[in-house]
């Protein structure tokens, strides 16, 4: 350390000490999860999209009742039901994402109880949105592919090889569901990412805390 004008002491960070760096990270690492948070609302959005969301129309209105030509109903309700719920948790996700920049996560030097608060209601909920997801994907994507009758000759002449319509084709195919997968998979390595940078953050603090400390105490002397 060397002196300044006025006898003031200026700490001296080594490599392993190095705050800069770590705000450039910290500072992508927040928008990474703003712009994580948008695409599952996005994917929430494009779920039922191609042929998931075809299939409605081979369960449709006659009369007074509804007649499902191809056994889909548990995986309609089951995947309404996700895309609802999905949506509403990926607006939370996102005001919460946005609250890291609110409370100046991306750009303060010293975090402070808000900051912490913050940082570990993001985690918490990225963790629940992401096992809700996993689960509750898993379960349409097994209703789509083994509950729907899909063969000829099944179902009483209710399947797919029978009732198809050209306007409305189907796809056994699983690729909005990998999709999903993916994409919350990513949500897992923002959350990993938060905590290791908070962990890193906190470990910088003290060491630059340390070093300042240091430097008055031998000013003092």
């Amino acid at each position: 350390m060397r002196p300044l004008s006025g006898g003031r002491i200026k700490p001296k960070f080594s490599g392993k000490i190095d705050m800069k760096t770590q705000m450039r990270f910290q500072k992508i690492l927040m928008l990474v999860t703003l712009i994580i948070s948008a695409l599952c609302f996005v994917y929430s959005l494009a779920f039922l999209t191609g042929g998931l969301g075809n299939v409605q129309y081979y369960k449709p209105l006659n009369g007074d009742k509804y007649v499902d030509n191809i056994n889909a109903t548990k995986f309609i309700d089951a995947s309404q039901s996700f895309v609802s719920t999905s949506v509403v948790l990926s607006i939370v996700f996102i005001v919460l994402s946005a609250l890291l920049f609110f409370t100046a996560c991306h750009t303060r030097r010293n975090y402070y109880i808000t900051n912490y608060i913050v940082i570990g209601v993001v985690v918490l909920f990225a963790v629940a949105v992401t096992i809700y997801s996993f689960v509750a994907i898993g379960n349409v994507m097994n209703l789509y592919l083994n509950d729907i009758a899909w063969e000829a000759g099944t179902n009483g002449g209710f399947n797919y090889a029978e009732q198809a319509n050209s306007n409305y084709p189907l796809k056994r195919t699983t690729a909005n569901f990998a999709i999903g997968y993916v994409l919350y998979a990513l949500v897992l390595v923002v959350v990993a990412a938060l905590v290791l940078n908070l962990i890193w953050k906190i470990k910088l603090m003290k060491g630059e805390k340390a070093l300042l400390e240091n430097g008055l105490e031998k000013e003092v002397a």
